[in-house]
């Protein structure tokens, strides 16, 4: 499976090099069986003038599996968006896909956002119909990051849910921090911080007491 950098640099190759593109497998087809598992492709469609009319499409669902990706894969159905979850809608959705439609330009960010109480982390890059009028859809490819349940106890940002969440899938200090676009010392001193917040005595202590935490909140509902 290829990279999302490598297939972000592919979609915009074939934007750029292509005259016009009239529907959105146009753009994804060459690329879309290198998808990894933790990659989703969806098109959202922006013909109405009100974004909360726009229409979600997915192409390609993340193919990573737990009960908090299902959840959230459920509420990602196809719709129009003002039927999914507000937050989210206005966070991470509606800003970027306006930003695009503005410049009828790719993008490239890393989303932080909430959906369905749950804190997600991914990056995306979002590509508009090439076409000489206004564009019809556009298109986004996103590699997840991170998703957890908001839990109780000392507060944690969405920058620490991150490092927590990449520290329990085993990577290192130095790995995370090309993840999420910091530096080794910023993460290794968040750590740091997390381990004095909730009183860890070692890093496998202090996943081990965040683990514990969202387990004890969901058997507690």
């Amino acid at each position: 499976m290829a990279s999302f950098n490598t297939l972000s640099h592919q979609l915009i190759d074939i934007w750029v090099k292509a005259d016009s593109l009239e529907t959105p497998k146009d753009l994804y087809e060459p690329i879309i069986s290198s998808l990894s598992i933790k990659m989703g492709l969806s098109v959202i469609e922006t013909t109405a003038d009100d974004p909360y009319d726009w229409r979600l499409k997915r192409i390609k669902a993340f193919g990573y599996r737990s009960r908090v990706l299902e959840k959230l894969l459920a509420e990602l159905r196809d719709s129009v968006l003002r039927d999914l979850d507000r937050t989210f809608v206005d966070q991470a959705i509606i800003p970027g896909f306006q930003r695009v439609l503005e410049s009828n330009r790719p993008i490239i960010d890393f989303v932080k956002s909430q959906l369905l109480g749950v804190r997600i982390g991914y990056e995306r890059i979002i590509l508009p119909q090439k076409t000489e009028g206004t564009p019809k859809w556009c298109l986004s490819l996103a590699e997840g990051r991170f998703a957890i349940p908001s839990h109780e106890g000392p507060s944690i940002d969405l920058t620490d849910d991150g490092i927590v969440q990449l520290l329990i899938e085993g990577n290192t200090a130095r790995e995370i921090a090309d993840m999420l676009n910091l530096s080794p010392r910023t993460i290794e001193h968040r750590i740091d911080k997390m381990k004095i917040r909730f009183g860890a005595k070692n890093l496998v202590h202090l996943v081990a007491k965040l683990v514990g935490t969202q387990v004890d909140r969901r058997e507690a509902g």
